[in-house]
C-alpha cells in the first residue's frame, strides 16, 4: 500500500498563498500596438510557438460553425443541386478558415492590431453567412449579387492576410531572412488572388454575361493559396509548421462540428419524443441516430474519452490522431485531408438526420393506421368520438403545414369533416352499406395519403414530377417518398464508406502502430469495412430490399456497429502490442542482469514487474562484499525504458540492500 503522502485518499480543491505570494502585486500585462512573432533566446530567433488554442482562436472556430449552422438551416441535401451548393459554400468558409488559421499559428501574438484584424475576419465570416443563404449551384439573376458579394468578401479577407503577411516580413527581415523571403513569396501569391477574387466579381456582373459555373474557380484559387502557403513554409527554413498547434486545431474544429450534429440529433429526438412521449420505437430510432452520430470520436489511448456513442465517431478520430511529431509532407497531408474530412462528416450527420426523421414518419403513419383500425373494431366507438381520435392524432403529429403543405392541410381538413358526416365502418349488409363502407375506405386512404404528402413536404421533400396523391394507395405513396429519399441513402453509405478510407489515412499518416504485422491488420479493416459499406449502395437497384431496408432502425446502426468493430479491432491490437512490448522490456532486464552476474561486478535491483509501465526509470545498484557496503566505484544504470538503457558512472556508497544482493568476491 503506497503510503498517504504518495497517493493522497482525499485532495483538498483549497489552495492556501504563501506570505510572499500574498505580497506579490497582480501584474496586467499591458496590450501592445503590434508584437513580433519572433522569440530571441540564447539560441537560434524562432517563432513564438503555442502550445495550444488561443481564446481568439477558439473564438474564430464558434463563427466558422455558426455559419455553417446557419447555412444547414436553410438547405436541405435531398438533391444533386442541394448537394454540390451544399459543398461549395463549406469550401468557401472552410479554405478561408484554413488561411487565417495558417498564419494564426505561426505568427499572431496578442496586440492591437492582431486584434484589429481578427475583428475584420470575424466580419468576413458574418457576411458569408449574409449572402450564404442565396448560394447555389447556378449564377442565375436573382442571385447574383450572392456571388458578387463573396467574390469582394474573399478578395478583402485574402487582401487582409496579405496585409500581415507584409507586415512580419519587416520583423522576421533581419534575424530570419529566409523566413522573410518566404513570407514576401506568400504575400505576393494573396495579393495576386486578391485581385482575381476583385475580377470574379466582375466576371459575375451582368455587363460580362452571367456564367453558370464560373464560381467554381474559387476552388482554383483557393488551392493555389494553401499550396503556396504549405509549400513556402517546406522551402524556407524558420516558418514552417513542425512543432505549431496545427494537429490541435484541426483537432479542435472537427469536435466542434461534431458538437453542432449533437445540437441537431437533439431537435431530433425532441420532434420524436414530444407528440406522443416514449415509445420502445422512438426509444430504438433515438438511440440509433444518437449512434450514428457519435461513433467518430477516439481513437486514441492517448486521449481522454467522451462519452457513450458520441464517443465512437469521436472515438475513430481522436485513435487517428498523431500522437507524436509529424514530417513536413505528413502533417500537410493530413491537415489537407481534413477538407474531404469534413465534409463527409457533415454530409453523414445531415444524412442521418433525414433517414431519421423518415423512419419517424413511417412511425407516425403506422400509428396512424393503428387508429383508423381501433375505430373499425367491436366496441366501435361513435362516429364523433372516432373522428375525435383521429384528429387528435394527426395533431399529436404536430406537422409544420406552413412549410409547404398548406394544400395537403386543407385537404386534410375537408376530409375530417367529411368522415364526421356518416356512419364510419358500418356493417356490408346491404348494398347500400356496402357502398358506404367503400365510401369510408376511400376517406380513409385519402387522409392518409394526405398526411403523408404533408409530413414529407414539411421536410421539404418532394417528388420531381407532380403526382395526384388521390390516385394512389397508401403503400404505393410511401413508396414514391421513398425512391425520392434513395438519393440520400445513396451519398449517406457513399460518405460513410468514404470516411472509412479517410480514417485509412490518417492511420497510415499517424502510424499508430509500431509493428508493421498490427498495421496492416489494422489497415485491411477499415479498408474492408468501407467495401461493404459502399456495397450497401447497390440495394437502390433493386428497390423492394432499399424499402425494406430504409424503413427498418438498422440503418441507423450500420455505420455504427461499423466503427464499433474498427474499435474492437484496434484495442485486440493495442493489447497484442502491449503484451509484445512487456516481453521485450522483461527479457532485456534479464539480459542486463545475466550480464552484470557474468562481469562478477556486484548485484543489480531489477523491477520484478516491469510491464505494469510503458515508460520507467530504473536504478540498477551494485554493491561489493560486506555487511555495511563498501566504498569506491560503483556502476549505476539508469533511465532503462522500452527502447534503451545508458551507462553511468559515479561514487556512492550502498545505503539500502538491493533487491536480489548477488555477493561477489574478489
Amino acid at each position: 500500500m503506497p503510503p498517504s503522502w504518495l497517493f493522497p485518499i482525499f485532495c483538498s480543491p483549497l489552495r492556501r498563498n504563501t506570505d510572499q505570494e500574498q505580497d506579490c502585486p497582480i501584474i496586467v500585462p499591458r496590450l501592445s500596438w503590434i508584437v513580433s512573432p519572433i522569440e530571441k533566446t540564447e539560441n537560434t530567433p524562432h517563432l513564438h510557438r503555442h502550445a495550444d488554442a488561443t481564446p481568439i482562436e477558439l473564438f474564430f472556430d464558434l463563427f466558422f460553425v455558426a455559419n455553417l449552422s446557419t447555412f444547414t438551416a436553410t438547405h436541405e441535401i435531398n438533391n444533386v443541386n442541394a448537394l454540390g451548393s451544399y459543398i461549395g459554400f463549406l469550401g468557401i468558409i472552410w479554405f478561408t478558415w484554413l488561411q487565417v488559421t495558417l498564419f494564426d499559428i505561426r505568427f499572431a501574438r496578442d496586440s492591437i492590431f492582431e486584434r484589429i484584424c481578427k475583428a475584420l475576419q470575424l466580419g468576413a465570416m458574418v457576411g458569408f453567412a449574409s449572402a450564404g443563404s442565396r448560394f447555389t449551384t447556378r449564377v442565375r439573376g436573382e442571385n447574383v449579387w450572392a456571388f458578387q458579394s463573396l467574390s469582394l468578401i474573399l478578395a478583402g479577407s485574402r487582401a487582409l492576410l496579405a496585409i500581415q503577411y507584409t507586415v512580419n516580413v519587416f520583423f522576421v527581415y533581419k534575424d530570419m531572412k529566409p523566413a522573410a523571403r518566404g513570407l514576401l513569396y506568400t504575400a505576393s501569391v494573396l495579393w495576386l488572388t486578391t485581385i482575381l477574387y476583385i475580377g470574379m466579381y466582375l466576371a459575375f456582373g451582368q455587363a460580362y454575361g452571367i456564367r453558370d459555373r464560373i464560381w467554381t474557380v474559387w476552388f482554383g484559387l483557393f488551392g493555389i493559396e494553401m499550396w503556396t502557403v504549405m509549400g513556402v513554409s517546406c522551402l524556407f527554413s524558420g516558418i514552417g509548421f513542425q512543432e505549431t498547434h496545427l494537429n490541435v486545431r484541426m483537432g479542435l474544429l472537427t469536435l466542434i462540428i461534431i458538437g453542432e450534429g449533437v445540437i441537431a440529433i437533439t431537435r431530433i429526438v425532441n420532434k420524436m419524443v414530444r407528440p406522443g412521449g416514449w415509445t420502445k420505437w422512438s426509444f430504438v430510432h433515438i438511440l440509433g441516430v444518437t449512434a450514428s452520430v457519435v461513433g467518430f470520436l477516439d481513437q486514441s489511448p492517448r486521449k481522454a474519452r467522451t462519452d457513450q456513442t458520441q464517443y465512437l465517431l469521436w472515438q475513430v478520430y481522436f485513435d487517428a490522431s498523431p500522437g507524436r511529431h509529424l514530417g513536413r509532407v505528413s502533417q500537410q497531408l493530413w491537415a489537407q485531408l481534413h477538407f474531404p474530412f469534413h465534409v463527409a462528416l457533415i454530409l453523414l450527420l445531415e444524412g442521418s438526420q433525414i433517414l431519421a426523421l423518415t423512419l419517424d414518419v413511417t412511425l407516425k403513419l403506422k400509428y396512424l393506421a393503428e387508429t383508423f383500425s381501433f375505430v373499425c373494431e367491436e366496441p366501435r366507438p361513435s362516429t364523433e368520438r372516432a373522428v375525435e381520435l383521429i384528429r387528435s392524432t394527426i395533431a399529436d403529429m404536430e406537422i409544420p403545414f406552413s412549410r409547404g403543405a398548406t394544400q395537403e392541410w386543407t385537404a386534410i381538413s375537408s376530409l375530417l369533416e367529411s368522415l364526421a358526416e356518416q356512419a364510419l365502418c358500418p356493417e356490408p349488409t346491404s348494398p347500400v352499406d356496402s357502398l358506404g363502407l367503400q365510401y369510408t375506405e376511400d376517406l380513409l386512404n385519402d387522409l392518409m395519403g394526405n398526411v403523408t404528402a404533408a409530413l414529407f413536404s414539411s421536410m421539404d421533400i418532394t417528388p420531381s414530377k407532380k403526382v395526384d396523391i388521390n390516385l394512389l394507395d397508401n403503400q404505393q405513396l410511401l413508396q414514391m417518398y421513398m425512391k425520392v429519399l434513395a438519393f440520400v441513402y445513396m451519398y449517406f453509405f457513399i460518405v460513410a464508406s468514404l470516411l472509412m478510407g479517410l480514417f485509412t489515412a490518417f492511420l497510415l499518416l499517424s502510424r499508430r502502430h509500431e509493428h508493421w504485422l498490427y498495421q496492416v491488420l489494422s489497415v485491411t479493416t477499415r479498408v474492408s469495412l468501407g467495401i461493404i459499406l459502399a456495397s450497401l449502395v447497390s440495394f437502390v437497384s433493386h428497390f423492394p430490399l432499399a424499402y425494406s431496408f430504409m424503413t427498418s432502425p438498422i440503418i441507423l446502426y450500420a455505420f455504427t456497429l461499423t466503427l464499433l468493430a474498427v474499435l474492437l479491432v484496434d484495442r485486440l491490437l493495442d493489447g497484442l502490442a502491449s503484451r509484445r512490448a512487456a516481453a521485450g522490456r522483461r527479457k532485456r532486464n534479464e539480459n542486463i542482469q545475466l550480464e552484470h552476474i557474468a562481469s562478477g561486478r556486484g548485484m543489480m535491483a531489477v523491477d520484478p514487474h516491469p510491464a505494469s509501465e510503458s515508460h520507467f526509470d530504473r536504478a540498477v545498484s551494485l554493491t561489493c562484499s560486506g555487511d555495511s557496503g563498501c566504498e569506491g566505484p560503483a556502476q549505476e544504470i539508469s533511465s532503462i525504458d522500452g527502447n534503451h538503457s545508458r551507462l553511468s558512472s559515479g561514487l556512492g556508497v550502498m545505503s539500502t540492500p538491493p533487491l536480489f544482493p548477488l555477493q561477489t568476491h574478489g
